[in-house]
């Protein structure tokens, strides 16, 4: 008979936390602990869970020195490598910067698809004294559970906070545009929106945010980019009456349209029509239009960025008429 497993091999050796409430009986089991959790949070763990999963010091240090598992903040680690993608990367930040933490401000919008990013991951946290390397960390005295949620598999501020967060940093236009998409993407609460807004205490771009709030049209989330998002603040800015957005007439998709009048207004961007093919369309499209009896203005990003001021006054001319000059 062979003779039993010694105290020490794999299959017979027992690793606790400190509070002796779990243990995993083996390495294999080992393994699979540290696997499942970091399957469930893009590729990384944290040593604090390992410890609760009931994986010693000891164990951790020989993973580490393994390879098997890869620090990446302190008491963070990738599971074999580090190319964990940007929610990885994400998931390792909040992980490193304790259990209350969320991603927040420019990630979490990021995150949440409703704006790009670049620079530093942030994160926000109410307790905590480890500030990991190359994290922007907010620390606010209160952050309220309602602010906060999962998404992806990430604590983040709910998109309503995060709206909040970047009103400090966006001009009018800008956070406009990334209202329009959070109430496109679906995931936007007007009500939560309104609340978080609306709470009493100032904080940086409040009036700004309320603002853009209460203007926001909810037809602004069937545009289709950001130049035509620009073209209805534009209109609202104007006082002219808002348009129609994104029509079928006579079988073809115009951006804005005005039944009253018959006019019809296209933003041109490069995105949309920066081809040859597109610049066919588009000029085939204001023919049959104008043949049908539509009035067919076109614009561009760039004119509405760097004076709009003209072709405003044309589309105001069409709609309501000349204005008068005023008398000398």
């Amino acid at each position: 008979m062979p003779p039993p497993n010694p105290p020490h091999s794999p299959r017979s050796q027992r690793f606790f936390d400190g509070s002796q409430r779990k243990s995993v009986a083996t390495t294999d089991a080992a393994t699979l602990a540290i696997r499942e959790i970091a399957e469930r949070q893009h590729g990384v763990v944290a040593r604090r869970q390992l410890i609760e999963a009931g994986l010693g010091s000891g164990l951790i240090q020989d993973r580490v020195r393994s390879g098997h598992l890869v620090p990446l903040h302190q008491g963070v680690f990738a599971l074999g490598h580090r190319r964990i993608g940007a929610r990885g990367e994400a998931m390792a930040a909040v992980l490193a910067c304790g259990p209350s933490a969320v991603l927040s401000h420019a990630s979490a919008a990021h995150h949440w698809g409703v704006r790009g990013f670049r620079g530093r991951i942030e994160v926000t946290r109410t307790s905590g004294h480890r500030k990991p390397h190359g994290v922007w960390l907010h620390q606010p005295r209160v952050l309220p559970s309602q602010d906060t949620t999962m998404h992806a598999g990430i604590p983040v501020t709910s998109l309503e906070r995060t709206v909040r967060d970047m009103a400090a940093r966006l001009d009018e236009r800008q956070l406009e545009r990334m209202v329009v998409e959070a109430d496109r993407s679906g995931n936007l609460s007007w009500a939560a929106l309104h609340e978080i807004l609306d709470r009493p205490g100032g904080w940086k771009g409040a009036r700004r945010a309320r603002r853009v709030a209460r203007q926001v049209d909810p037809r602004a989330a069937e545009t289709r980019s950001p130049t035509e998002v620009d073209f209805l603040a534009l209109c609202r800015e104007a006082g002219l009456p808002l348009p129609q957005v994104n029509v079928l007439l006579v079988g073809k998709w115009v951006d804005f349209h005005w039944p009253a009048r018959r006019l019809v207004v296209e933003t041109d961007s490069y995105t949309f029509h920066g081809d040859r093919p597109a610049f066919e369309r588009d000029h085939e499209s204001t023919i049959e239009l104008s043949l049908a009896g539509y009035r067919v203005l076109r614009t561009t990003h760039t004119i509405l960025q760097r004076d709009p001021g003209p072709f405003m006054r044309l589309v105001r001319e069409e709609l309501l008429g000349p204005q008068k000059a005023p008398r000398s």
